[in-house]
């Protein structure tokens, strides 16, 4: 028996795309503490490559979506979705995930924790731990559920 990733949730496909873009802000306010010109250069390289490059590798066809979401459902499942609907057979794709995350996590807090040291600020702070918080609750969903492994 297939599992079914198409059929996504309208709350994780909202829900899920609203922290998404909430995830790459973040992430893009993080290289505002560096530098405007690094702010607005992530920006636009993080959007495009998530809801331009990853939408489209979650939205190869029609013929497999049970409601059209246009990838948008894929992009919240990769993320924020319970394992079962992670689309882990595309190889493309989960390289490319693996850059957002690289991209989102560790680099910019890096370059946060590397701007506290140059100065602090409550706000820097604040922005630190909401980016840690959404990065560990994202990389949380891609553990598997012991229970549903063994009833499998």
């Amino acid at each position: 028996m297939s599992k079914d990733i198409t059929g996504y949730s309208r709350s994780l496909l909202v829900l899920g795309n609203l922290a998404l873009a909430f995830w790459i802000i973040l992430g893009a306010i993080a290289f505002w503490f560096y530098t405007a010109v690094a702010f607005w250069l992530f920006l636009v390289f993080a959007l495009f490559i998530v809801y331009v490059v990853l939408r489209r590798f979650g939205c190869n066809t029609c013929a497999y979506c049970k409601s059209c979401t246009m990838g948008f459902g894929r992009l919240a499942g990769w993320f924020f979705g319970k394992r079962a609907v992670k689309d882990t057979n595309n190889k493309s794709a989960l390289a490319m995930v693996a850059l957002v995350y690289l991209l989102l996590g560790p680099i910019a807090t890096m370059l946060l924790v590397f701007s506290i040291t140059q100065g602090f600020a409550t706000t820097k702070i604040v922005v630190l731990l909401c980016l840690l918080a959404i990065s560990l609750y994202s990389g949380l969903t891609w553990r598997k559920n012991s229970r549903s492994a063994n009833r499998a």
